[in-house]
C-alpha cells in the first residue's frame, strides 16, 4: 500500500514540476520575444486582457503574446491535472470519501477556470 502511495507521489511531483518548468519556460520565451519587437506597444492590449479563445490561431501566427497566454495557461492547468490525478488515485485506493472531497475540488477548478478564460 506504501508502495503505491509513493508511485502517486512521484506522479504528483512530476506533473507540478514538468507544469511549472513548461509554464514558466513559455512565459520567458514569450515575454523575450514581445520585448525584442520592433513596436511591443502595438500588442500591449493582448497580454493586459488575453483571450484564450483564440490563442492557438495566434500561436500558428507567432505572436509572441500567444505564446504567454500558452504559459499562463498551463500555469493554471497544473494543479488542476494534480487533483485529476488524486482523485484516480483515491478510488484506486478505494478511498471514496477523500476521492469525493477531489471530485468535489476537481468541479470547483473547472468551473474556476472555464468560466474566467472565456
Amino acid at each position: 500500500m506504501t508502495d503505491k502511495k509513493e508511485k502517486v507521489y512521484a506522479y504528483v511531483s512530476t506533473i507540478l514540476l514538468i507544469g511549472s518548468f513548461c509554464s514558466a519556460g513559455f512565459l520567458i520565451l514569450g515575454l523575450g520575444m514581445f520585448f525584442l519587437q520592433t513596436h511591443p506597444h502595438n500588442h500591449l492590449q493582448d497580454l493586459i486582457r488575453p483571450c484564450f479563445s483564440n490563442i492557438f490561431s495566434n500561436l500558428l501566427r507567432g505572436k509572441p503574446t500567444a505564446i504567454v497566454n500558452l504559459g499562463i495557461l498551463l500555469m493554471v492547468l497544473t494543479p488542476l491535472l494534480r487533483v485529476v490525478v488524486a482523485v484516480f488515485s483515491f478510488l484506486a485506493e478505494r478511498d471514496f470519501r477523500y476521492a469525493t472531497i477531489a471530485f468535489g475540488v476537481m468541479l470547483i477548478l473547472l468551473f474556476t477556470i472555464v468560466a474566467n478564460l472565456f
